[in-house]
């Protein structure tokens, strides 16, 4: 540890008797600078101004009150990683933590050797980082420093969502100065790449393996090329190798996908599993499958609920209406006013082609370029984007 370069640390305690222990702790790392200790969040802030720390430790305050000053933190500060120190470990605490944009959750009392690991963790992903940039000159510059990340959801079954995502994937890869990677994530029954006829050599399994050695170049070595452009990173062949996945791998895979993909689309599984908790956390913008049938839109009606007592931000929520049929007795006005939030796009519905395109391996978009749905996607795409310019 001695040839590693002092990292910039601001604390920001919950109590006077806390922040004297944790100071006392990190004296005895000897690669860590204290440039600021406080309990006060104006003070922090305006340290942070001054000069931006490499970590923020923090506290979220008794009740809670500090996530919104860590989402604060995390949006003005991107290049300063936060680790979130919690009193007691319940799956909300987790979410909120990494909602907020925490990298890392400790647990009170502070475990030094804990504390070290985060610390030296979050070292080793930033030094990377910047040995990968400083390597790869080759590699096109994006606009913004990290990859979107599209996460596809919905906790009702039949939805098509990953026909969604394999669809949204292949139709960003149509611009060829984009990069897409597909990655999916339904851990337990995925079939995009059956959907993509395609036979993985290498699974997520695979990764975990050299998670440890993981960044933006290794990780694409286990990627599966497609002919639409998209590259592909399967779920397990056999789900009983889920055992040996958690939460800090998805964080580190997606987090080495979005250094060199201008776009990271997550086909999720259809219900909450804290292993894949990190790319809804990760997740740029959010989007939320449903169909124009009662059981669906009820269905989605619950989702919305719970994402919303796990502090989701709305704003991130995008309201996909799959297998929409002009002729239906549910119009999208119905959907809209039964979950009092406005549909952001609409696929459309077309059995024949989507069941061709599903059987053939080849995404819709790509073999039927200009059909209606194909066009729909491309709008969705070009929505999506551009809320995403007006956010920057």
């Amino acid at each position: 540890m001695r040839n590693v370069n002092k990292m910039k640390l601001l604390l920001l305690a919950d109590s006077e008797t806390e922040r004297l222990e944790i100071t006392e702790m990190l004296k005895n790392i000897d690669y860590i600078h204290l440039a600021g200790d406080s309990i006060d969040e104006n003070k922090t802030w305006e340290s942070l101004e001054r000069a931006t720390a490499d970590i923020l430790l923090m506290g979220s305050c008794f009740n809670g009150s500090r996530y919104a000053f860590a989402e604060k933190v995390s949006k003005q500060f991107p290049h300063t990683s936060i680790i979130m120190v919690e009193t007691e470990l319940l799956e909300e605490t987790m979410h909120n933590a990494l909602f907020a944009g925490a990298k890392d959750v400790l647990i009170k009392p502070i475990d030094p050797e804990k504390l070290m690991n985060s610390i030296y963790r979050i070292h080793q992903l930033q030094e990377r980082t910047a040995v990968t940039k400083a390597e790869a000159p080759q590699k096109k510059l994006r606009k913004s420093e990290l990859g979107q990340v599209y996460t596809v959801f919905s906790t009702k079954g039949g939805v098509g969502k990953t026909f969604v995502s394999i669809n949204l994937a292949a139709s960003l890869a149509k611009n060829p100065e984009k990069r897409v990677v597909l990655v999916d994530l339904d851990l337990d029954f995925g079939n995009a790449a059956l959907a993509l006829n395609l036979y993985p050599k290498f699974t997520i399994t695979d990764i975990i393996d050299d998670i440890r050695h993981m960044d933006s170049d290794l990780i694409e070595s286990y990627l599966i090329p497609h002919e639409s452009g998209i590259k592909v990173l399967p779920a397990n062949l056999q789900p009983n190798m889920n055992d040996f996945i958690n939460a800090e791998h998805i964080h580190v895979i997606l987090e080495s996908l979005r250094e060199s993909f201008d776009y990271v689309i997550v086909d999720m599984p259809g219900r909450f599993v804290e292993t894949i908790m990190p790319a809804l956390a990760l997740a740029d913008q959010l989007l939320v499958i449903t169909t124009p049938e009662l059981s669906a839109v009820r269905n989605i009606k619950v989702l919305l609920v719970t994402l919303k007592d796990l502090n989701f931000p709305q704003s991130k929520i995008r309201i996909v209406l799959n297998k929409e049929d002009l002729r239906g007795e549910i119009k999208k006005n119905d959907v809209e006013t039964t979950l009092n939030k406005k549909v952001d796009a609409s696929i459309g519905l077309d059995y024949h082609r989507v069941l061709s395109s599903l059987n053939r391996g080849v995404p819709l978009v790509y073999e039927y370029p200009k059909n209606t749905l194909s066009k729909n996607f491309e709008k969705m795409c070009a929505k999506f984007i551009q809320d995403e310019l007006l956010k920057a």
